[in-house]
């Protein structure tokens, strides 16, 4: 009898593991590193994007300069999470610049909601390094650890505390996104413009992919 309440009890246990790894969506492909390319490597289907902007800054500055991006690889291939796109920019934020380049989180016909900086996708939690809001590679929990350390200066520690408490209060309610759009996040979420702010991207205003970025990333 002692036996089989024992396997019953691992049972359970065995099931509330499995149920709540079936609610975590992970990206084993994506890495936070990007490749650097040479300009003897381009190809007739790539370009040099001068992105001089920290949108996607994750503390070493790699993806600021001459990015390098193919036109042709959404002809063959499907966009996909955790791809960096190079995209027009909707024409009512004209203010951005023509062009950006932004990650895509959301997929066409998903539900996305956003609580206190971590991202979910049709109610499940995104555990991905791109999951959850940034501030120079530095999520919630690292910042706020950093805010326990006494010998702060005063100025640092006030911007600490105003990233916290944005990351803290940035919330999106669920939307679903449209079949023929993205949703984008930067990878700096408090330098970033993108979906939080002019919501889905219709797929067909995605130019390219970023491949690479040309030379050495700055360290």
């Amino acid at each position: 009898m002692m036996k089989e309440i024992i396997f019953i009890f691992v049972f359970l246990l065995a099931g509330c593991s499995s149920g709540d790894t079936s609610k975590i969506i992970t990206d084993s492909i994506t890495s936070p590193m990007i490749s650097t390319v040479t300009n003897n490597e381009l190809d007739s289907g790539q370009i040099i994007y001068n992105h001089n902007y920290d949108n996607m800054d994750r503390g070493n500055h790699d993806l600021e300069g001459q990015v390098v991006i193919d036109l042709k690889y959404y002809n063959d291939h499907a966009i996909s999470r955790g791809n960096i796109v190079y995209f027009t920019n909707p024409e009512t934020k004209k203010n951005l610049g023509k062009y950006g380049i932004s990650r895509v989180i959301g997929l066409p016909g998903e539900k996305l909601k956003i609580e206190k900086g971590q991202i979910y996708i049709d109610g499940k939690l995104l555990d991905a390094f791109y999951g959850k809001a940034h501030r120079l590679g530095d999520d919630l929990e690292s910042l706020e650890k950093a805010l326990e350390h006494v010998d702060l200066e005063e100025q640092v520690r006030k911007n600490l505390e105003n990233i916290v408490k944005y990351f803290q209060q940035t919330s999106v309610e669920e939307i679903e996104i449209p079949e023929d759009s993205v949703y984008l996040i930067g990878d700096d979420w408090f330098r970033s413009n993108d979906s939080r702010l002019f919501g889905p991207l219709p797929a067909d205003k995605i130019e390219g992919k970023v491949v690479g970025v040309i030379g050495s990333p700055l360290s």
